[in-house]
């Protein structure tokens, strides 16, 4: 007596579970670019609330999304802060971290801190609309 094993239907996932992986990169990007402008307008309002001295230091926060694929692994990373190149960019983490005579603020931190149950949606939300494309 010998088995007899049938492997169409698993191969079949693998091809969807592969469909799901090409698809997922751009969802991904988008969860993780809105949370960017969330977390970077959050940053900013609260730098703003300091008074009209800490106002242009506001507008040197800013984000950068950037994307790498390769080597077998996909990397989106997003970096949100003071931009140095920005005016008075160089001053935020003046203001962030403090100084031997100025209270840290925390002002990024704590932005993205409120921001983090809405990021966890998006990548939640990113992966769901990725199986959707894939027909699964």
């Amino acid at each position: 007596m010998s088995a007899d094993f049938n492997f169409d239907e698993l191969t079949t996932l693998s091809a969807d579970l592969g469909t799901v992986a090409d698809n997922t990169g751009s969802h991904i990007n988008s969860a993780v670019q809105r949370t960017s402008v969330l977390v970077k307008d959050a940053a900013r309002s609260s730098v703003q609330s300091g008074g009209k001295g800490w106002r242009h230091i506001a507008r040197a926060i800013d984000y950068e999304v950037t994307t790498f694929q390769g080597f077998g692994a996909s990397v989106i990373k997003s970096e949100i802060g003071y931009n140095r190149d920005k005016p008075a960019g160089h001053v935020g983490n003046l203001r962030e971290y403090g100084t031997p005579k100025l209270a840290p603020h925390s002002d990024l931190r704590t932005a993205l801190e409120a921001n983090q149950a809405d990021f966890e949606k998006g990548i939640e939300k990113a992966i769901g609309d990725a199986l959707k494309e894939a027909g699964l």
